[in-house]
């Protein structure tokens, strides 16, 4: 029977009948079968399943006629803007719109001329839509210019802000001057939106109108310009100290230079006593206290550190030190030891951290958390901590700071004295006593070239403590020179996690390069029926083990429980095997998320065909897991040879991704595997993301993509929105400066 001849019979008045079914989840399957199947039948059911009950049926159709967008589609989605009785209906049916681009957008375009008003501020609600240009802005102009209704007129103004144009900002500046407080105020609100830098001197003058200052400020504090510091400070000085406006001043001083930060300390000469006051004040507001702490530091008042310090945490925990200047980090240290909360501790340790200068941190090892002291040995460079430092915190049998130290001792130059003292004092550790100290001292030795660690290892492997024979099993991983028999001897342990450790010994042994074992992948199968800890180990000793079976595993092991799955999975990249990578692919979109997750990240070894079909269609996967491990595969292989259909899913999930956390993964992606397709999906990132570490991502894959494609680039640059287009010029100067 061909394709098409199944998919009529998928199609027939049976699966009509599934549609209408009570259960949800059936109704949900079907909308997937609907989804791979042209024709205007299950066009025709997809849209029927815009007004199902449940969201997750919703989500399913509306994925599927985001993908199919037809004038007929078109027309129903526009009828259901006007429904009334279906807010779910009307809601899937603007999302559709929203996410089919120009398409849609000339649907929502043409609705702001509709009858009713909640139709047009629908309409208003979900425009521009992705990648905004001058004929968008002109139509959304046009409309406000006409429409009557306050609400919609509002609605429209800020559609006029989310184009991100300077087109847009003359209009919106007009509406300051003549519009009514409730108009001004959507206004100020669409300008912040835009972010135009140039805007904000012509806000300052609103700051005297009772009813819009909290609005001017609020758009103030979104404004990248320090234009506004000298009034914002000269009204701090004079009492107005609210959270608006020192969030103002907080955003204008960060766009500012050293020479702005001193003019106002000039013009508010009791800055450090007022702001002090406010932080300190715990009975108020959260807001006004976070701002005033930040403020403190930026300014670089005296004792600032220890303000923060004393009176955090705030609305932003400790986030207040990054901004202090590297002079005040001594003094934020000496704060933080003074404090019993461990939080300002280790926000101290990722400021150094940030700043890639952690032999400050040293003080930090007497503070009372084993938190902050085990951070704090894994900041120290290597030798920063003294022997004596380290042997006494070893001494502590706190397995929270046993492994640190123990890796601290380890670290450093083995042919000195003092490396050599370092690695002697581990070692009569790891054959001494049971206890943490011995297993971290087994764990940080395992891949040093010490003489004597076999020997401690075999010591260990004796030992009555079982903690301590799971380290002697996990050590003599790292130890080819360990004799194989006296390692399996221990498969018959009495401690399923000894006997787990010494299957993933195995599989490490048989995944290194030149490396011959006794043991056969047949030897372990009996495991797979043991615990579920053991089972998963005996999954992937047996992978690494299988050689020529291996593919042929991989595909068996598929239909094995969660745990051997996974790590059966798991273990292709460490085999480098890509006819497993090959065979791994089928389970990419595994109903199980960590066994998609797992099978992505196999994809890293797998042939470009296979490769980029699974990648590809990971990105489109509802699951966040599975959308963020495909991003993250695709930065780990060779960029591909051209465009295709992996850049083409790219620029679609850049515009489609709501999840923060995949679309940092994803922009990396684009930048790496992405055409010039990806452009234009980019550049609507870079028009609505602030700064952060979503921000830096986006700079970072504008100046990658500025480097692989320097005129398309210039092209796209000159019609981007007001903040891409800075964006785009910044990334453009990168790559000239560093030609």
């Amino acid at each position: 029977m061909t394709d098409e001849n199944e998919s009529e019979e998928v199609s027939s008045p049976a699966l009509g009948e599934e549609v209408r079914s009570p259960d949800a989840a059936v109704r949900w399957r079907v909308a997937a079968v609907l989804a791979d199947m042209p024709g205007e039948e299950s066009e025709e059911l997809l849209l029927g399943l815009l007004g199902d009950d449940d969201y997750r049926v919703r989500e399913r159709s509306i994925a599927s006629l985001t993908r199919r967008f037809t004038p007929r589609v078109a027309a129903v989605c526009a009828s259901a803007l006007a429904d009334d009785e279906n807010a779910g209906r009307r809601g899937a049916a603007l999302t559709v719109l929203t996410r089919t681009g120009e398409n849609g957008r000339m649907v929502l375009l043409n609705a702001l001329g509709h009858a009713q008003p909640d139709v047009r501020i629908a309409a208003a609600m979900s425009l521009p839509g992705a990648r905004a240009d001058t004929a968008t802005v002109a139509a959304l102009e046009a409309a406000t210019r006409t429409e009557t209704d306050p609400n919609v007129k509002a609605a429209l103004l800020l559609a006029l802000g989310r184009t991100g144009r300077r087109e847009a900002v003359a209009p919106l500046l007009a509406v300051l001057e003549e519009g009514t407080l409730w108009l001004r105020v959507h206004a100020l609100e669409a300008l912040a939106e835009i972010g135009e830098p140039d805007v904000a001197s012509r806000l300052l003058p609103l700051l005297q109108h009772p009813g819009l200052r909290k609005a001017t400020l609020r758009a103030l504090a979104q404004l990248p310009s320090s234009a506004p510091a000298e009034e914002l400070a000269r009204r701090a000085a004079e009492g107005e100290r609210d959270d608006g406006l020192l969030a103002a001043l907080r955003r204008s001083l960060s766009a500012g230079t050293p020479e702005a930060r001193r003019a106002v300390g000039e013009l508010w000469p009791d800055a450090g006593k007022a702001l002090r006051e406010i932080a300190e004040n715990l009975d108020g507001s959260i807001d006004e206290r976070t701002e005033a702490a930040h403020l403190l530091a930026i300014l670089d008042l005296p004792g600032a550190a220890s303000s923060i310090v004393r009176c955090g945490p705030f609305k932003d925990a400790f986030e207040a030190l990054t901004s202090l200047a590297p002079s005040r980090f001594r003094e934020a240290i000496q704060a933080a030891l003074q404090a019993e909360d461990p939080e300002p501790a280790l926000a101290v340790v990722v400021l150094a951290r940030l700043r890639h200068d952690t032999a400050g941190l040293r003080p930090l090892l007497v503070h009372p958390s084993p938190v902050v002291r085990s951070a704090v040995l894994a900041a120290l460079p290597p030798g920063a901590a003294s022997v004596a430092e380290l042997i006494d915190i070893l001494a502590e049998e706190d397995p929270e700071t046993a492994l640190p130290a123990a890796y601290a001792l380890a670290a450093g130059d083995a042919a000195s004295e003092e490396g050599r003292s370092r690695r002697g004092a581990l070692l009569d550790r790891a054959k001494g006593p049971d206890g943490a100290g011995r297993v971290a001292a087994l764990l940080a030795l395992a891949e040093l070239d010490v003489p004597g660690i076999d020997s401690a290892v075999h010591l260990a492997l004796g030992s009555n403590d079982p903690e301590v024979r799971r380290a002697a099993a996990t050590a003599a991983g790292s130890r080819r020179s360990f004799p194989e028999g006296e390692v399996t001897a221990r498969l018959t342990d009495p401690d399923a996690g000894v006997r787990a450790a010494i299957l993933r010994t195995l599989a490490r042994w048989a995944s290194a390069v030149g490396v011959n074992l006794a043991t056969s992948w047949r030897d372990l199968l009996p495991f797979l029926a043991d615990e579920p800890a053991v089972a998963a180990a005996a999954g992937a000793a047996i992978i690494a083990l299988a050689g020529p079976d291996r593919s042929r595993l991989v595909g068996e092991f598929l239909a094995q429980s969660d745990a051997i799955r996974r790590a059966a999975l798991e273990e292709i990249p460490a085999t480098s095997d890509p006819a497993a990578a090959d065979a791994a692919s089928v389970a990419a979109m595994h109903e199980d998320t960590e066994t998609a997750r797992a099978a992505l990240y196999a994809m890293a070894l797998a042939q470009p065909s296979i490769a980029d079909e699974a990648l590809a269609e990971a990105l489109s996967d509802e699951r966040p897991e599975v959308r963020q491990a495909a991003a993250e595969v695709i930065v780990r292989r060779p960029p591909p040879d051209g465009p295709g259909v992996l850049s083409d899913r790219l620029a679609e999930a850049l515009v489609k991704e709501r999840d923060p956390q995949v679309l940092h993964h994803l922009l990396p992606a684009a930048a790496r595997a992405g055409a010039e397709n990806v452009l234009e999906p980019l550049t609507t990132v870079l028009a609505a993301e602030r700064p952060g570490a979503l921000g830096a991502a986006a700079d970072q894959a504008a100046t990658q993509l500025a480097r692989r494609f320097p005129e398309a680039v210039k092209r796209i640059w000159m019609t981007s929105p007001a903040r891409a287009e800075r964006r785009w010029a910044r990334a453009m100067s990168r790559v000239k400066k560093d030609a």
